[in-house]
């Protein structure tokens, strides 16, 4: 039982790191071509096998989503 506890916190603690403020901010700026220091970051949803969030740059309102991973990142403007 224990060592079926340890593997559970093992990938939780992998999937939970995947969609940090940082990785969405980095994510955001490669999708929509800007600096990652142009974007902030809000809203952010976080599901089991998603996430949702926004995006702003100094001009432009985004909704963003993307796998738990953050690799299939897609941006629209609002």
């Amino acid at each position: 039982m224990k060592k079926i506890t340890w593997i559970f916190l093992a990938f939780a603690g992998t999937v939970g790191c995947a969609s940090t403020t940082a990785n969405l901010q980095r994510e955001t700026a490669n999708f929509i071509n800007v600096a990652p220091e142009a974007v902030t970051v809000s809203n952010i949803n976080r599901g089991a096998t998603a996430v949702k969030w926004d995006a702003q740059t100094q001009d432009t309102a985004y909704s963003c989503n993307a796998d738990d991973m953050v690799r299939r990142v897609h941006c629209v403007k609002k």
